[in-house]
């Protein structure tokens, strides 16, 4: 994807000045519906921040992109007007910077079930679309000895997921998504920071989607309560090494978390808002045979009823 050529829609340098520090530098572009836009605020010697307003209303802030230099990517579903507002990530921080916007290519396309190899050369990383089915779950895994890896999804909607660390060994990245309907993600196969480069492994696992087991609770007075005073429930589960567990926690009452811990007793994952609002979804691999335990928590110290459905 990093090799396709990309269409230069702005080159302008600024200039963080004292004095004004709370005044950033606004500039504005235009967009056409269907183009995959990036933007980057590089700092001459100046750690950037960027607040961008996009044509669907959304606000959106970021500070490390590439390095220490803020931006984004994104495909627009709608035509309109891009405003961004550069500025250095302190207050107060003078020094020159450059804003560049760039319409890229089209993401290469990646079926569930396929992997394939590619070389970071020193971008912000290589980009893939997927395609699944309403009620499809996925794990997207990024594997590099040379760099450590990291992983953004953005749906359709504009929804951003990222992961670092999160893959089975290592700095590998892995990331887990549920398909709520039908349609198409991009994925950013990057490195941490950006700028890296090395020879990586990408990879689109479909899951099976077979519930093994479903419980209707309430978390309230009698539960136990965790270190942090919040109150918990606990299920078991048994698994076989290699096995994979899909957990979900949907509740109209509280902002779910939901926890899964080894045979041992040491943690396996956590979740707390998966890909549908302040319910959640995890999404892990089995490295031991033997009876593992699923907590079921709030955010905050809340109450009320929930639904926990497993997977295999």
């Amino acid at each position: 994807a990093s090799a396709l050529a990309q269409t230069e829609i702005m080159n302008v340098d600024g200039t963080f000045e004292a004095g004004a520090p709370n005044e950033p530098n606004r500039h504005a572009f235009d967009v056409e519906a269907g183009q995959t836009i990036e933007v980057i605020v590089r700092g001459d010697g100046v750690d950037t921040a960027l607040n961008a307003q996009l044509p669907n209303g959304e606000n959106y802030y970021n500070d490390d992109y590439d390095g220490l230099d803020a931006g984004f990517v994104r495909t627009f579903a709608s035509a309109g007007t891009v405003v961004v507002e550069a500025r250095p990530l302190s207050s107060g921080e003078t020094g020159s910077y450059t804003l560049v916007v760039r319409e890229l290519p089209p993401a290469a396309e990646v079926a569930i079930g396929d992997a394939v190899t590619g070389r970071l050369t020193g971008g912000s990383g290589d980009r893939y679309q997927i395609t699944g089915e309403a009620g499809q779950r996925v794990i997207i895994d990024l594997k590099s000895y040379d760099f450590d890896a990291y992983l953004t999804l953005v749906d359709a909607d504009g929804n951003e997921i990222s992961d670092d660390d999160g893959g089975d060994e290592g700095f590998n990245s892995r990331l887990q998504y549920h398909f709520r309907e039908a349609g198409t993600v991009t994925v950013t196969a990057g490195s941490l920071g950006g700028g890296s480069e090395g020879r990586y492994e990408f990879s689109v696992e479909g899951l099976d989607s077979e519930q093994v087991a479903q419980h209707d609770g309430t978390l309230g007075a009698g539960d136990e309560r965790a270190y942090d005073g919040k109150l918990f429930d606990v299920y078991e589960i048994d698994g076989e090494a290699g096995e994979t567990l899909s957990v979900t926690v949907e509740s109209d009452d509280f902002d779910t978390v939901v926890y899964v811990s080894n045979p041992d007793g040491t943690n396996l994952g956590r979740n707390d808002d998966g890909n549908d609002g302040t319910n959640s979804e995890l999404i892990v691999r089995l490295y031991e045979s033997g009876t593992h335990k699923v907590f079921v928590t709030a955010l905050s110290d809340d109450s009320g009823d929930y639904t926990l459905t497993i997977f295999k």
